[in-house]
């Protein structure tokens, strides 16, 4: 087989992660980037554009600012571009829209559009010898391949389906991901829809559901005790900061479970208080007025589904008593979060585009491949073989780097940017002299 070009960094998956990588590769003079992305255009949450929603975020941790202030590719550059700033200050908002902020991160992607490739879905990735090099093949659905002396994975994580789920997925069970294209196909007839988990997304599921004419009854389903108040400490969101970063990184790996578990509440199970404000206020006026169209089930978790022909019955059991009920509904919702890399139960022990370079990765005694504080897993060298390309993780290493790397928008431009310096001081390694134009100016 030939192949035209091989590429300096090669990218896979385009979302906010890579995409900040491509704006920091551009501001740093690095070239020969391309990034390939499965979906046909630039989308960020698509599924989750509820109305209302807000990002959780300083709208100036953005995917440039906190490196370089006078990035064209700002925030405060879209709005400005827009003509829109002085309405955005005139709202007095401690965060942006959700919809906002993806016209912002989709106005940015409109400019790295020809380093792009759109609709190609990586299934395969190999290491291959070419000319005097070792280069990554990265093979898509379409049967095109690309080669790349580094490879940044930046696809998100798999979601997390429970596996009394698993057998059910389709088109009403399904994850929160997927929510306003599924939830808009059973819009011609009346649903009773369990919502499982107890995070944002599942409050905002919850609110948009009991917006919807068609929904008779929603069963919110969680372990807890309830909704509860995301912890949004100034002390605690150090976590999304890059020195905090290299605070973890170094700790052992149980000692990180350890910490990991001890500030959940700052990211994990737990919500806003304007969407819990919001939905005390719905379920207080349904109580005044005798309306179970929205019932909570707390101390609660399903054991089992089983289908029938008016929908799914649901074994559900009190997580302290041990007792069991049933719950007869049309549709699932789950809202369970992502899968971490690890080997916790839930946990997948790496990328599944990893597999076909595993052998080669260095892993921990779990199997678990270790993941440097540059982002990248290391690649052995095969005997007498030229220098091995790089790999890097681009927002995965949360089990490895802490909770900023938990898909949260405030640590893009500072990964991006020790991505970046990571591939330029390979190029400065021994070995590696003249074969990648990592410096030229775009």
């Amino acid at each position: 087989m030939a192949y035209q070009q091989v590429h300096s960094v090669l990218g896979v998956g385009f979302g906010p992660a890579n995409l900040s990588l491509a704006v920091a590769l551009e501001e740093l003079g690095c070239s020969g980037a391309r990034f390939i992305e499965r979906a046909s255009g630039f989308q960020w949450q698509d599924e989750q554009l509820l109305p209302g929603t807000d990002i959780q975020n300083n709208p100036f941790r953005d995917l440039a600012m906190p490196r370089n202030p006078d990035s064209p590719h700002t925030f405060v550059k879209y709005l400005a571009a827009r003509q829109d700033l002085t309405g955005y200050l005139h709202l007095n908002a401690k965060f942006p829209l959700r919809r906002e902020y993806a016209g912002y991160l989709g106005w940015v992607a409109g400019g790295f559009r020809s380093y792009v490739d759109y609709g190609q879905s990586a299934v395969r990735l190999s290491l291959i010898e070419y000319g005097d090099d070792e280069v990554i093949r990265v093979e898509t659905a379409s049967g095109r391949c690309y080669l790349g002396r580094s490879l940044v994975i930046g696809t998100g994580r798999s979601p997390r389906v429970p596996a009394e789920f698993i057998r059910h997925i389709g088109p009403t069970v399904f994850h929160a991901t997927n929510y306003l294209s599924s939830i808009a196909k059973l819009s011609d007839r009346g649903i009773r829809v369990a919502v499982v988990g107890a995070s944002q997304s599942a409050i905002e599921v919850v609110l948009d559901l009991l917006g919807r004419a068609n929904v008779e009854q929603v069963l919110s389903i969680q372990r807890g005790i309830g909704f509860r108040l995301k912890d949004t400490s100034p002390y605690s969101r150090q976590v999304f900061l890059p020195e905090f970063v290299d605070y973890f990184h170094p700790l052992p790996r149980q000692v990180k479970s350890r910490l990991r578990e001890q500030l959940r509440s700052i990211n994990y199970a737990a919500c806003d208080q304007d969407v819990i404000d919001r939905l005390t206020g719905v379920q207080r006026e349904y109580e005044l007025t005798g309306c179970d169209r929205l019932r909570l089930m707390s101390f609660s978790e399903v054991t089992e589904v089983t289908p029938h022909a008016d929908g799914h019955r649901l074994r559900i059991r009190d997580v302290n008593y041990q007792t069991q009920s049933s719950m007869d509904v049309d549709v699932v919702v789950l809202a369970t979060g992502f899968r971490d890399f690890g080997t916790g139960a839930e946990d997948e022990l790496y990328h599944p585009l990893l597999a076909g370079v595993l052998e080669r990765l260095e892993r921990d005694e779990s199997g678990v491949p270790v993941v440097a504080r540059d982002y990248s897993i290391p690649v052995r060298r095969m005997a007498y073989g030229p220098p091995p390309p790089r790999i890097y993780l681009n927002g995965l290493c949360e089990a490895s780097h802490g909770m900023g790397d938990a898909g949260a928008l405030a640590m893009l431009s500072v990964r991006a940017t020790d991505i970046c310096e990571s591939l330029t001081r390979q190029e400065e390694e021994p070995g590696h002299n003249g074969r990648v134009a990592l410096k030229a100016a775009l």
